[in-house]
């Protein structure tokens, strides 16, 4: 693992909720589409299922996790779900804005909050919240915001790398561990709270 800050190790033990972006971020950003039989065009989206046990165990510790997109995609939706993920927000624009309803409808506060981005419309989260993440593939503008830069990449395992560095600052690593070991584990289920442009 990464040696990461002391600053990283302080507000990973504040957080209470873990955002991401999604292409470029849960994915390598590579976009694919195909059109079925009815003319309809479908989008593709290549998941690492690193990231989403990651992910999983943030929210098995206690940390709530959610997705923020710009696109509206019915596989995010399916994937959010297997994932016992709290939060996906579609059509987002302007990203920022989430953090606001997070305050208002959930006291969740900006300083409690992390996020991993990695392009321009990033920014806006990435300089609000308490602690600020990016992939290796991110954008210099991204990384500069950044408390901790993953060395993996979007679509490898980046988000897992995160996860880990979060528990093991919060001291929870070792735990997520001995039960994987002792085959106790349990995926979480939760409902999933969906917002549609804000």
């Amino acid at each position: 693992m990464e040696i990461v800050s002391s600053a990283f190790i302080q507000k990973a033990q504040t957080i209470k909720i873990l955002l991401t972006d999604v292409d470029g971020v849960m994915t390598n950003g590579t976009l694919s589409f195909f059109t079925d039989a009815q003319g309809m065009t479908h989008e593709i989206k290549h998941f690492e299922s690193l990231d989403g046990m990651g992910l999983m165990y943030l929210s098995h510790c206690g940390i709530k996790t959610g997705i923020i997109s710009r696109g509206n995609s019915p596989t995010l939706e399916f994937w959010a779900k297997i994932l016992g993920m709290d939060f996906l927000f579609y059509n987002i624009s302007t990203k920022h804005r989430v953090l606001d309803y997070l305050t208002q409808n959930f006291g969740i506060s900006a300083q409690e909050t992390a996020f991993i981005g990695d392009d321009l419309i990033d920014l806006g989260v990435l300089e609000r919240v308490g602690l600020p993440l990016a992939v290796a593939n991110s954008i210099p503008e991204v990384k500069k915001l950044a408390t901790y830069i993953s060395p993996r990449s979007g679509g490898q395992a980046a988000v897992r790398d995160i996860a880990e560095q979060i528990l093991q600052a919060r001291g929870e690593w070792a735990r997520v561990v001995e039960e994987n070991r002792q085959g106790i584990f349990t995926s979480p289920t939760k409902s999933l709270h969906i917002v549609r442009g804000l």
